[in-house]
């Protein structure tokens, strides 16, 4: 049943279109169907005609499968001959037309572009899209600074605060914040420069260790990415081509008549660039429609800038139609009501956090009398109590009552507690699967395969053999250990690290003895060996080449999720997933834990962020010793307050998207000992 809300949708003929589409309210049924329309309409129209950007593959998955699903009807349905072979030949070519993610779209108009060569970027056809530059960057950098600095007999600053592993990582982090918001390297490092005029003492030599630092990496992955590029170079290289050559626009402009963009709050600076290049008041530019709630914008940490989504709502609102899309279809009467009022005492209670969500309308009619409680439960711990063996004890009990386990899902704000509930869960028996958990590398199954490799590539080394013996695939076994290296000695010159991987796993039996004690770790080795076969079709890489990349991995603590990992034998089990991973599906009874924990000071305080007018500023407290001691720059402190502020308004739109993951049932799972004065999500929940 489409309502009046999505039939306007449908139906405008207006331009450029925004939907403000709320959470459960149809969208991607809404997009679906105006494509379809569009079709119906005009018999010379094809989707060939049509680019459709979606945020994720998932994404992308879903929307082909129901247009899928809409055009067979079209053909079944087809009342004759010409009709039926038009949809037969709209199905056929589905899956070679242009509905993609928007890194995927931007490959496309380069490809076809390319070779291209500016003064600030190359790119052909042929370039591999890989991180391995970066990493390799990051280790040159380092090597070379560090080697310069011992040369000329220079102390390094940064040591009084903290180890090196720790400097790279804060070195990589800033150099990706840098690069996730749109801005340009050289300016952010000149802005720093002409601040430090100002600056003495420590903080002035900090301040001037990150700049040549930064300077030295940006030079290092400029130099070593001539024949590769990561994902997030295809947005900058898309948008500076759009910019620099209007015979590529021109191009594009006559390939599509329509432009389609999912999730379109989480877009960035170079992605808006991109559609305001392609679609402005050009007659021959493409017709646009985009869908997008700002209250679900939660990708910040990946470039997604809010202040974008905004500026094209206001285009769009001065020339085309902003439309909205309020109609909850997912969950209850209640749970609309629950959420509409929980939000309305948040922004009473914290005018200071930008945050103001439109009320939803349920589709459905709540009972009466209306009864909140039944769409909420608490589950309040005591001190010293396990919350994981609370929240396992909760759906024993309501399993023992009749619900199916398929219900339930626990919703994480972050990865690494999974596992402690995903093994409460596994101690009562109760089938689960994990979807997203996080910290890959530096699970010990991981660990401990890149000790064997490091005892392949020297064997002779005490400390290798040492070290081999520790992990779990000798657990202290020397015959076992000598065992191995006969057996596998011989196949190492000649083979992939992919099947060196394989021949450790069978011939040490490591993979079955894990799936009895650990499924969740024989997982994470499967997992591994595809990473590194992707890894060697990609590079074409020697074992000493992939030991170098794996440690690079594990020391910068590279962000990567474990493999999903369904267990049972069907899928009435328990899902265990971050709320990220979350956005755009919806479960029966969402259960979320750990309300009571606060932001931690490494995210409210970031060791260097960004300030518009003075560059870089940092904060540094000592790694080890008296946490309490701090040494900021100049502008540090003002600079992160304004920080904090957007940091807390996206921590209420996460907020937002776990509530609105429900159908029927919100389990909330807290702390009686959580500060009353505490910024966290069980204070915001007990507004309620």
């Amino acid at each position: 049943m489409i309502t009046p809300e999505q039939k306007t949708a449908i139906e405008s003929n207006a331009k450029f279109i925004l939907v403000k589409a709320g959470a459960g309210t149809g969208k991607t049924e809404v997009l679906s169907r105006r494509i379809l329309r569009l079709l119906e309409e005009d018999p010379q129209l094809s989707i060939k005609d049509m680019a459709v950007i979606t945020f994720t593959n998932k994404a992308t998955e879903n929307l082909l499968s129901r247009l899928k699903l809409y055009l067979y009807h079209q053909w079944k349905s087809a009342p004759n001959k010409d009709a039926k072979q038009r949809y037969r030949y709209e199905l056929e070519n589905l899956n070679a037309c242009q509905i993609s993610t928007i890194h995927k779209f931007c490959k496309s108009i380069l490809d076809i572009a390319g070779p291209i060569h500016f003064h600030d970027f190359d790119y052909s056809p042929n370039f591999r899209v890989t991180e391995a530059s970066m990493i390799q960057a990051l280790e040159r950098t380092f090597e070379t600074w560090l080697t310069q600095r011992l040369a000329e007999n220079k102390e390094v600053f940064h040591e009084r605060f903290m180890p090196f592993h720790q400097l790279r990582k804060t070195v990589l982090d800033t150099y990706n914040m840098i690069r996730s918001q749109g801005l340009s390297i050289e300016k952010v490092l000149k802005l720093t420069k002409e601040s430090l005029i100002l600056e003495t003492g420590n903080s002035r030599y900090i301040k001037q260790e990150i700049v040549e630092i930064l300077e030295l990496l940006y030079k290092n992955h400029q130099q070593l990415r001539l024949q590769s590029l990561d994902p997030d170079n295809l947005l900058e290289y898309c948008y500076k081509l759009l910019a620099r050559d209007s015979d590529v626009v021109s191009s594009v402009k006559s390939t599509f008549k329509y432009i389609f963009v999912d999730e379109f709050q989480d877009t960035s600076l170079y992605q808006t660039g991109i559609i305001r290049k392609l679609c402005d008041n050009d007659p021959n530019s493409p017709k646009l429609f985009v869908v997008g709630d700002s209250k679900q914008s939660i990708y910040q940490f990946r470039g997604a800038d809010l202040a974008s989504y905004e500026s094209v709502e206001k285009w769009i609102g001065n020339s085309g139609d902003v439309l909205t899309l309020s109609t909850n279809f997912r969950s209850t009467g209640e749970l609309v009501i629950l959420v509409n009022s929980l939000f309305k005492r948040i922004k009473e209670n914290y005018p200071e956090i930008q945050f103001k969500p439109e009320p939803l309308q349920s589709n459905h009619k709540p009972k009466e009398p209306i009864s909140l409680t039944e769409a909420y439960h608490w589950i309040i711990g005591k001190k010293g109590e396990s919350q994981p063996k609370l929240v396992a004890e909760y759906i024993k009990s309501e399993i023992d009552r009749g619900v199916s386990p398929s219900e339930f899902a626990i919703l994480f704000r972050k990865n690494y507690p999974m596992i402690e509930f995903a093994d409460e869960l596994a101690q009562l028996q109760i089938p689960f699967q994990l979807v997203g958990a996080g910290n890959f590398f530096n699970q010990r199954e991981i660990v401990d395969t890149y000790k064997i490799i490091n005892f392949l590539l020297q064997p002779q080394k005490n400390i290798n053999i040492e070290e081999a013996l520790e992990t779990i695939y000798f657990n202290f076994n020397k015959n076992e250990l000598y065992r191995f290296w006969e057996e596998i000695k011989e196949s190492i010159n000649n083979r992939t690290p992919a099947q060196i991987l394989d021949s450790i796993y069978q011939l040490t039996k490591i993979r079955e003895r894990l799936i009895v004690t650990s499924p969740q770790s024989a997982a994470n080795l499967n997992k591994l060996k595809e990473l590194t076969r992707n890894l060697n079709v990609r590079e074409n890489i020697q074992l000493y080449e992939y030991q170098t990349w794996f440690h690079a991995m594990i020391a910068s603590h590279k962000e990567e999720q474990q493999s999903d990992m369904p267990t049972g034998e069907d899928s009435n089990s328990v899902t265990l997933i971050t709320i990220h991973k979350a956005k755009g599906l919806e479960y029966p009874i969402v259960i979320l834990p750990r309300l009571e924990e606060t932001l931690s000071k490494s995210v409210l305080q970031p060791a260097i962020v960004y300030n518009k007018a003075t560059g870089l500023e940092f904060c540094y407290t000592p790694y080890y010793g008296d946490k309490s001691v701090r040494l900021p720059s100049p502008n540090y402190d003002v600079t992160v307050e304004n920080y904090k502020q957007d940091l807390y308004s996206e921590e209420l739109r996460v907020l937002y998207v776990a509530l609105t993951r429900a159908e029927k049932k919100i389990v909330f799972v807290g702390n009686e000992h959580c500060p009353k004065t505490a910024v966290c999500f069980q204070n915001w929940l007990k507004l309620i």
